[in-house]
Formats: structure tokens, sequence, C-alpha cells
């Protein structure tokens, strides 16, 4: 079921929250949305859920206008970062209460709320326990099999993992991903982690201000970023050693010939290594995977690839 948002526009108090944003997201995918705070992505996931109304522009499912439709009937879910489980009921009921609106009954109703429990990798234990009795990661797990419960067409999630502590968020992030693809569900996936968006995406859409800046794949939106505002919003960069490029860090390397500099400080990071080199008055980041054998005040030559440089056209005026 393909997803078309056509020319959207919301402006809130005279302020333009999104301006003409126009994409098309096939069956299937998994499309993260990315921005700052108050960039509109969150508005635009509320407008196609049928949460608020755009000013201008159509959303479509199939090229058929939903516009009309409230949420209720649209075939999607919404899956907020707060979970919005019933309190009063255990895991089983939760998961249960769309399809038992929708008039699925015993045996079978109680067969696909355990089903869909496994499915998100929780096992018989948490069937009678409520969410109080639960860990954050716990909560997320059976929000997403209730979410899956409805068989919805689409996955909308806003910020769904950013209240979950790194090792959750890594393992829910692939839990996420495995469902969707198994279950050839298409996710909307509004995030401002760049690593989560990365990790997840076929299709990321970055958006400041309101506008669309950039759409295609992670992989190369990350490699080659059509302006130095989507490059900073993907990952940090770092200016090139005596020129007027841009580099990740992850690209300038330490070696023994180069642009010299001198150590100001060094960090791990966990899975690599950061060190500032200042250079002629500026300071350059360069991270690599391995420790570095420099320590603070030694002088050191840094050297890249000029292919890895980013190069960006001057902002008009």
């Amino acid at each position: 079921m393909t997803l078309t948002l056509r020319a959207l526009g919301k402006t809130y108090a005279g302020r333009r929250v999104l301006a003409d944003v126009s994409v098309e997201l096939a069956a299937g995918g998994y499309t993260c949305v990315m921005g700052a705070s108050g960039s509109g992505k969150t508005t635009l996931l509320r407008i196609v859920a049928g949460l608020e109304r755009q000013d201008a522009g159509s959303v479509l499912l199939d090229g058929r206008a939903i516009d009309d439709l409230p949420a209720e009937r649209r075939p999607l879910h919404t899956l907020f970062q707060d979970y919005a489980l019933f309190p009063h009921l255990s895991a089983l009921d939760n998961v249960a209460f769309a399809p038992r609106l929708l008039g699925v009954r015993d045996p079978e109703l109680t067969a696909r709320a355990r089903a869909l429990l496994r499915d998100v990798g929780l096992d018989m234990s948490f069937e009678t326990r409520k969410p109080a009795a639960m860990s954050g990661g716990e909560q997320q797990r059976v929000a997403l099999a209730r979410a899956l419960a409805g068989a919805p067409r689409w996955l909308l999630l806003d910020e769904p993992l950013a209240a979950l502590d790194r090792p959750l968020r890594a393992g829910l992030r692939r839990l996420l991903r495995d469902l969707a693809r198994r279950r050839g569900l298409g996710c909307l996936h509004v995030t401002h982690d760049p690593e989560e968006a990365l990790a997840l995406a076929d299709r990321l859409l970055v958006f400041g201000g309101g506008a669309l800046l950039a759409a295609g794949a992670p992989a190369e939106l990350y490699a080659a970023p059509p302006s130095l505002e989507v490059a900073r919003l993907l990952g940090e960069v770092t200016r090139e050693p005596g020129g007027d490029g841009w580099l990740r860090p992850e690209h300038l390397r330490l070696g023994e010939s180069g642009a010299t500099g001198v150590v100001r400080s060094l960090a791990c990071l966990g899975d690599r290594w950061e060190v500032e080199v200042e250079i002629a008055g500026r300071v350059h980041l360069s991270r690599s995977p391995t420790p570095p054998a420099c320590t603070p005040g030694a002088a050191v030559a840094l050297a890249w690839d000029p292919a890895r440089v980013l190069r960006f056209a001057a902002p008009p005026a």
C-alpha cells in the first residue's frame, strides 16, 4: 500500500511548520524522518495518522485520498514514545484489545494475542503482568505487539525508542526492522537520532524548517549530503585541514605525513577513539577504531583521501 504525501502544508499561529512536502513511499518500506526539534517531522506524522489536519495538500494510500477519514478508520497504527498501555490490563489483554473490538473472540483471540507477544520476544510469563510490573523495554514490546494486533498496513512511530537506554534501543531497533520486513509492513518512523535512522531506514527523509531538505538511501545521504545542514543532522563533520571543505571524523586519520598539528585531547567513545588536533588555530576531529599512539601535547600529522572531502555551495544571501 503506497503512501503518498502531496504538497502538504501546515501553519501554526503564522509560523510555517510544513511547506509543500511531497514524497511517495513504497509499500513495505521502512522510512525514517530525521530533523532537529521544530523541523516539522512530528507534525507530518500526526497529519498522516489523522490526528491533525493539514492546511494544504493531501495524504493518499494507493492513490486514494484519506484526508476525510478519522484516525480510527485509517489502516494505520501510531506508536508513541509514552506507549499508552492500559494500566489496568495485563499484557495479554492490552494486545487483545483491538482484535476484541473487531469482533474476534476466544479461542482465536487469546491465540492471536499470545502469538503477537511471542513475535516481539515475550514469553508466557508476561501474559498476566500489568504495565507497572514491566521495564520500559518490556512495555515497548507490548505496545508494539498491540500495534500489530489490528493488522495495520502502515505503522507510524513517533520517537518510540527515545526513552530507553542504549542497549535496549539497539535490541528493539533490530526487532522493529525484523518485524517490519517479515510482515511486509510499511513504517514511517520519526527520530532525532542519526544512528537509529541510518540503521533502520530503507529510505531517509531529512527535514529542516518545515521543508524536506533531502530524501534518499541512508548510506548515500551520509556519504554525499546535499548541504552542510543535512551533513550535520546525520553525523559530525570537521573542517578539512588547510582547506574549505568538510570531512567525517572517521575519514581524517593520524599518519606519518600530512597536515601537522598538536593533540589537544583524546577520548574513548566505546567502540572508537576520538582525537582533537589543533592546526593553525583550528581544531579538527579524527576518529579511529584503534587506540591512538599519542598523548595530549604531542605533534601529529593528519591525512585524508581528497575524494572524501565534502564541498557545499554557499547558502543564499
